[in-house]
């Protein structure tokens, strides 16, 4: 409908009603709207419009003389015609139009309004008919007439014939499945059959469009149930375990009647998931099943036993196999050796955080004294001696007026700090200091700068013009004597944070110094901390950026990652990776995770592909051509088709707006929900449903609603119980607050006034990322039948910088056609009215542009699935060819050794795969190539495996070496592998250390003479020093975290109580070495050895430490174990962090740990008394 249509209705429907009323009033505003409405909204032509207006006005007239309550009859009328959403198509049971029905006086106002909220269900042909006509279905007229020579059998009288044809077949199949359905739940509805027919008669996979609230889980689970018949195993995978479990349980009856055994894979331990695949129906999510493949192939724990793929049938298919086709699932393998890292990370996170921008193109780094500033450029010039430079450098700033006369000569004899003595210097002093500088040195050139008093950079103009232009370092001068460097990109910037940061770091072995600023990386880390560095410094940015609430939320078990974008769902389970993780951690002092290597994974890609053509897959929403021509490229076989709805839609959409600025958006939402939670003459209040994009904006909306709308409530996250929602009938006047996760999959109810008064009216406040994302926060209303309505209310300033640019682009373009329209069209009148002429031509563009932006975003999808198709998608097919070709390689090491390889060698592998996965794999190399070198690296690897070396040179592995063979009993070879392990890295051997002294002990038992108790004391003193340098690095972890905020609070956070755990563990580790060394020193003095006893690494600590685990833990352990939330608050509580340090240093290498106990003898004492003599007579 064109524009102008809309706006003529507007001017002829307010001039008549203003000649037939003496007053123009809000009811007669709202009949305007009602009357717009229908042309903007419904496609009512204004002519169809005007008529039935004046079909409307005559019925009324003609009743009554009393025109008080005509126009809120009228009012009842077009509300009721608008949420039941009535075309000019529709026909009343008497086959009349509605504006004849309306002139029809004999119908009362009862029976019209009956008429029109009356709905009846589609018949067959009329379903089928809908389908043939859907241009995009994927379905031939030989399948329809199948489908409807087998669905029309259902209700026949007469016994089915079996002539053994397929047809025979699947129309007893079908009515056995209906009778099961209809005696433990319903009986299906025609919709329903023919979604099952068109998928029971497909060969290969079949993707249907079911609308939202059409009963998606009786098709599947009459499906499964037809496929479970026939002998295969079916695997139903839905978007959350909320919903797997609820289906799963809600269906078993209908299963059962089938004599079909289901169950769910969700929350389960080994053993109950090895019980649960031998059932014919499985349901579960693809994080689960992806989860026990992994287990079955990679951990060899043979969770499917003989269980194969066969049939897959995924629901809501367009949200796992598009927006989380990506998406890969991977089971977490220990490698503890990576917080090694963590010191790094810290020191990269206070680093980023000395940056800053101002405005939107300079960023400045942090203020560095002025002369500290010249001397480091003069170092960078030449090699000079920097002493006397320094002394130079503030002789030029006594000179120029920014220290006292005097403070040099101060200074010489008496180090002070130099603040003190520039608190009053301003920026022109510093100028004029730098100016000198640079004629002194002419290595050192300045771009001066100050910030003016507006807060903006100004050059400062301290040079002639035609001065030859070199490169200069631009600097921020500040009063005080500070400066601060200025860059004009982020690689710049990044650049210069790398540079800082390689200052710091060093890899061992190497000479370790007294200060506390130094990052320490064991050697064998070096690879990955260079191909990496690059990368944790553009996320320790990026963490700058992102917020609580949006990105993530804070839970008792630390930051959790918010898929905020489609689902709304808090990802418990998931960690974002490349340190990430750990920066956001910082960012609010959370506990600190350790970095990992990722050794297995199974996209959701990989997995679906396991099932070849026979994937299954139902939605309400499949998207536009560009998503289901993604899907079908990525599985070949695949067919789609829309199914009708088996009732006429009857959501109302109500004209999307974007909203200039953020408080003019929450008023324009605000005043919906008013406007809608509120009755009128002519309907009752309605419910709300407002979905946010982030969890903050659902609280900011929440609070601004206030006590103007008092039946609220919030629904943000799947970790608070929301059964309040979920489970009651919304009733008039009700509003929910949400987040996307209201959206997809949520069935809310509404109480049947709420249905009368027009259904739940649905808030979308932002432009979703497709418009899949967006159908299925409408599809929360309008269900069944019923009425509903949603509008979309969008914040300009929430849209991205190329939507901005487009939409103000597109402002300009049509206010300037409009304008050069309107003054051809009225000449001078133009002039004489301009405030109304640009009023009215603005109020055209605002309804435009939300058109304009949906379009421009369903541009960007299509160029997107593009881009995962020829990027994303072939890089998770590499990944996942390359750990197919690693499993066979483990299959041959299990093979070889009668599948029982060593731990300490599979450890050893596995992490070799993983970090040559981190710094060997490059995604431009074919995958030919990569697999040639995969193939020649392990081969490499495997070798030295079997001769007890590191592949990686990891000093870790040899003392694991040493472990297994102590074990074992062989004490000679485990000193030797322990001996390997300082060989490699004496900075962090201390359990290496540790164990080959008790090693040795052990060995000589009662033979120990002096030089074994030498040698030990030895080992001891330098485990000693290397526990040291791990408690100086925890000390620096701490300190860099610590130093972003300049944190001087008493309050204990989490990060300090974790890293206060960390070093008490190491401190009791310190305490039991220097017990032995004493043990040790008072042998050696009197001649005497030493007993060792062994025991488990957790009696390194008192026991005290585990007094409040068993507080803690004191609930029933069965519903711990099933609540995956609840076990992970319970091993992050802080109660836990002694265990998971012990656990920690045990998986280091540290199995056991070790007390002396001395045993002396009359023989040893005078034997220790002859040695010492013959040393003296020597």
């Amino acid at each position: 409908m064109d524009e102008s249509d809309k706006d003529t209705i507007g001017e002829d429907l307010l001039h008549r009603l203003r000649a037939s009323f003496t007053a123009v009033n809000n009811e007669e505003v709202h009949l305007v709207n009602k009357l717009q409405g229908l042309v903007r909204d419904i496609s009512w032509s204004s002519k169809e419009a005007t008529d039935l207006f004046d079909a409307l006005l005559k019925r009324f007239e003609s009743t009554t003389k009393d025109r008080s309550h005509l126009l809120s009859r009228m009012l009842e009328l077009l509300h009721c015609i608008q949420i039941n959403l009535i075309t000019p198509s529709w026909r009343s049971p008497t086959e009349k139009t509605l504006t004849e029905s309306v002139r029809d006086t004999a119908v009362t106002d009862e029976e019209l309004q009956r008429w029109l909220a009356d709905e009846r269900e589609k018949q067959l042909d009329e379903i089928l008919e809908e389908i043939r006509q859907q241009k995009s279905n994927q379905i031939d007229e030989t399948l329809l007439n199948d489908v409807r020579d087998i669905v029309s059998s259902f209700d026949k009288d007469s016994a089915l014939p079996d002539d053994g044809s397929q047809s025979s077949s699947l129309k007893k199949d079908l009515f056995k499945l209906c009778q099961a359905s209809e005696k433990t739940h319903f009986r299906p509805r025609l919709t329903q059959m023919v979604s099952w027919c068109i998928m029971a008669l497909s060969k290969t996979g079949q993707l249907i469009q079911v609308g939202t609230g059409e009963g998606k889980s009786c098709i599947v689970a009459m499906f499964a149930a037809f496929r479970a018949l026939r002998g295969e195993h079916v695997d139903i995978m839905s978007s959350s375990s909320v919903l797997a479990e609820r289906d799963s349980e809600k269906w078993e009856s209908f299963f059962k009647c089938l004599n079909i055994r289901v169950n769910c894979n969700t929350n389960k331990q080994v053993k109950q998931l090895k019980e649960c695949y031998t059932c014919q129906v499985v349901y579960g999510t693809v994080e689960q099943f992806a989860g026990d493949w992994l287990r079955h192939h990679f951990h060899r724990m043979d969770i499917f036993g003989p269980r194969t793929f066969q049939c897959a049938i995924v629901d809501e298919v367009d949200s796992l196999m598009l927006d989380k086709g990506h998406h890969t699932v991977y089971l977490s393998s220990d490698m503890p050796a990576l917080q090694n890292l963590n010191p790094l990370l810290a020191f990269v996170w206070a680093a980023v955080n000395q940056y800053s921008k101002i405005g939107t193109e300079i960023t400045v780094g942090q203020k560095y004294p002025f002369h500290q500033v010249v001397l480091e450029n003069i170092k960078k010039g030449k090699d000079v001696e920097m002493l006397s430079v320094e002394f130079t450098i503030l002789q030029i700033a006594e000179d120029t007026g920014i220290l006292p006369k005097g403070s040099v000569k101060d200074i010489r004899q008496n180090v002070s700090p130099l603040t003190d003595k520039t608190a009053t210097v301003t920026v022109n002093q510093l100028a004029k200091f730098f100016m000198t500088v640079e004629r002194k040195y002419p290595c050192c050139q300045f771009a001066l700068h100050c910030m003016n008093n507006n807060g903006a950079i100004e050059e400062l103009k301290t040079r002639p013009q035609q001065e030859a232009e070199v490169q200069r370092v631009p600097l921020l001068l500040l009063n005080g004597g500070f400066c601060q460097y200025m860059y004009s990109s982020d690689e710049s910037v990044q650049r210069a944070v790398e540079e800082e940061i390689q200052s710091a770091l060093h890899f061992t072995p190497c000479e370790l110094g007294q200060d506390k600023i130094h990052c320490y990386i064991p050697g064998f880390l070096s690879n990955l901390v260079k191909s990496k560095l690059k990368v944790w410094i553009e996320n320790a940015f990026y963490a700058k950026t992102m917020t609580e609430d949006h990105q993530y939320i804070i839970e008792k078990h630390g930051v959790v990652p918010v898929d905020y974008s489609c689902t709304g769902v808090v990802e418990n389970n998931m960690q974002w990776t490349d340190g990430l993780q750990q920066f956001v951690e910082m960012k609010h002092e959370s506990k600190l995770s350790d970095m990992t290597a990722i050794t297995n994974y199974m996209s959701n890609v990989g997995l679906l592909q396991k099932y070849g053509d026979q994937i299954f897959g139902i939605s309400g929403t499949l998207g536009q051509e560009a998503e289901t021509e993604t899907l079908q490229k990525i599985y070949e076989g695949i067919k789609t088709c829309q199914i009708p709805s088996f009732k006429r839609r009857k959501l109302f959409e109500v004209e999307g707006v974007i909203v200039e600025n953020e408080k003019e958006w929450i008023e324009k939402i605000c005043n919906v929900v008013f406007d809608q939670t509120n009755p009128t003459s002519y309907r009752d209040q309605r419910a709300v449903l407002v979905i946010c994009e982030t969890i903050n904006q659902a609280k900011v909306l929440h609070h601004a609603l206030g006590d103007k709308v008092l039946k609220k409530k919030l629904y943000i996250s799947n970790n608070m119980d929301n059964s309040a929602v979920l489970e009651k009938r919304l009733e008039t006047g009700e509003v929910i607050i949400a987040t996307n996760l209201a959206g997809r999959g949520t069935d809310l109810q509404v109480s049947e006034s709420v249905k009368g008064a027009g259904g739940l009216f649905v808030v979308q406040t932002f432009l979703p990322n497709n418009a899949r994302v967006e159908a299925q926060a409408f599809g929360r209303t309008a269900r069944q039948g019923s009425p509903g309505s949603a509008q979309l209310i969008v914040c300009f300033s929430h849209l991205s910088q190329s939507l901005q640019l487009l939409v103000l682009t597109n402002k300009l373009e049509r206010l300037v056609r409009q304008l050069r329209s309107y003054q051809e069209g009225h000449g001078e009148e133009i002039s004489k009215d301009m405030p109304s002429t640009l009023s009215h031509i603005t109020n055209e563009i605002a309804n435009s542009e939300i058109k304009t932006v949906k379009k421009f975003r369903d541009d960007l999808v299509a160029k997107g699935l593009a881009s995962y198709l020829e990027s994303d998608v072939p890089k998770i097919k590499k990944k996942e060819e390359l750990f197919s070709e690693y499993l066979t390689i483990l299959q041959e090491v299990y093979k070889s050794s009668n599948n029982k390889p060593e731990d300490s060698y599979l450890s050893a592998l596995n992490e070799f795969w993983g970090m040559w996965l981190l710094t060997d794999f490059n995604e431009n190399y074919s995958i030919e190539d990569l697999k040639t070198r995969l193939s020649n690296d392990l081969k490499k690897a495997m070798t030295k495996l079997g001769n007890r070396e590191s592949p990686a040179s990891n000093l870790h592995h040899y003392t694991a070496f040493g472990n297994e063979l102590r074990k074992k009993g062989d004490l000679a070879e485990s000193i030797k592998m322990y001996t390997k392990a300082i060989q490699e890295d004496h900075c962090w051997a201390a359990i290496a250390y540790y164990n080959r002294s008790f090693a040795s002990l052990t060995q000589n038992n009662s033979h120990q003479d002096p030089n074994c108790i030498n040698q030990a004391l030895v080992d001891l003193q330098n485990a000693l020093k290397s526990v040291e340098l791990c408690c100086d690095q925890t000390q620096v972890t701490h300190g860099y975290s610590k130093q972003v905020k300049g944190i001087c609070s008493d309050s204990v956070t989490r990060f300090d109580n974790q890293m206060i755990a960390r070093y008490k563990v190491l401190l009791y580790f310190k305490v039991n070495i220097s017990e032995a060394i004493k043990k040790l020193d008072r042998a050696r003095d009197l001649g005497g050895n030493v007993k060792v006893e062994e025991s488990l690494t957790y009696f390194l600590v008192p026991l005290m430490h585990f007094l409040p685990l068993a507080v803690i833990s004191t609930g029933p352990l069965t519903a711990i174990r099933r609540d995956p939330l609840v076990m992970l608050q319970l091993i992050t509580h802080p109660s836990f962090d002694i265990i998971n340090e012990l656990m920690s240093l045990e998986s280091l290498g540290l199995t056991h740990v070790y007390t002396l106990d001395t045993l002396f003898s009359l023989g040893g004492f005078f034997s220790k008394i002859q040695r010492t003599i013959n040393r003296v007579f020597d």
